[in-house]
């Protein structure tokens, strides 16, 4: 009897004989291994999932964001319409020059989280605050959008 294997791209079988010590290998060496991960790691950290709260109160959105380390002077924050995007970056340098050894490490790191609102808001009145690494920004919507009350006539 004859074993045979089938290959992953091809759904026919394949006339390749089977050892299971040579496919133990094959799997092996397939796999992605722990130096692919170090060369193909990107040069920057960045942050993954920032955490944050977004909530409508009467005419207004607000978004409540935590950026813990982070300065104000390092934020960015853009307003297209509907869409709100936080971004930023902190960049670290750590310096020891001693008497037998000098050391220097650098640490950049990005952020971006991007948000989609229900309506347009008013970019133009919008406000931010940062008061221990919390980012608070409070976005008006836009006038076409707000509700409007119609009186009804007799």
């Amino acid at each position: 009897m004859k074993i045979t294997k089938r290959e992953e791209n091809n759904p026919q079988i394949s006339t390749s004989l089977y050892t299971p010590v040579r496919s133990i290998f094959d799997d092996f060496f397939r796999m992605p291994s722990l130096v692919d991960d170090v060369f193909n790691r990107t040069a920057m950290p960045s942050y993954s999932n920032l955490s944050a709260d977004i909530w409508e109160e009467d005419q207004n959105y607000f978004v409540k964001m935590a950026l813990p380390g982070v300065s104000k002077d390092e934020i960015n924050i853009e307003i297209d319409q509907d869409v709100i995007r936080i971004s930023g970056s902190k960049k670290l340098e750590e310096k020891d020059e001693g008497k037998r050894k000098y050391y220097f490490r650098s640490l950049d790191t990005r952020f971006e989280q991007s948000f989609n609102l229900p309506t347009v808001v008013n970019a133009e009145k919008a406000e931010a605050s940062f008061k221990d690494g919390v980012l608070e920004v409070k976005l008006p919507k836009a006038e076409q959008y707000k509700p409007k009350k119609i009186e009804i006539s007799s």
